[in-house]
């Protein structure tokens, strides 16, 4: 039973990770399930917060924008969720260890 609900909450930050008021009340809620429970399977399940997975996923997603395109750090940030740029470029930095334009300029 766990498994499924972990599976249909999967879909559901993949398809919503983009989107700045994804949550873990948001997903619970689209599951049907408590917070509290979906906190727990999640994390015993993926060996992650569910904060740390939404996060990863979208810091995989700026770094292909950041190869890919030309977009601005800002038009990236709120393509993978973010509304503020500039916490954008402090989480991108904490979790990649460089900036958005250094990571750009790297090969």
């Amino acid at each position: 039973q766990s498994g499924k609900i972990l599976r249909r909450a999967l879909d559901y930050i993949d398809a919503n990770y983009d989107k700045e008021n994804l949550s873990l009340n948001s997903v619970a809620k689209e599951v049907d399930v408590s917070s509290n429970y979906f906190s727990a399977i999640f994390s015993q399940s993926m060996q992650k917060t569910f904060i740390e997975y939404v996060t990863a996923k979208r810091m995989e997603k700026a770094k292909k924008l950041l190869k890919a395109t030309d977009k601005s750090s800002g038009e990236i940030a709120a393509e993978v969720g973010y509304k503020d740029p500039h916490y954008f470029s402090f989480v991108f930095k904490k979790t990649q260890g460089q900036s958005p334009r250094e990571y750009r300029t790297s090969k």
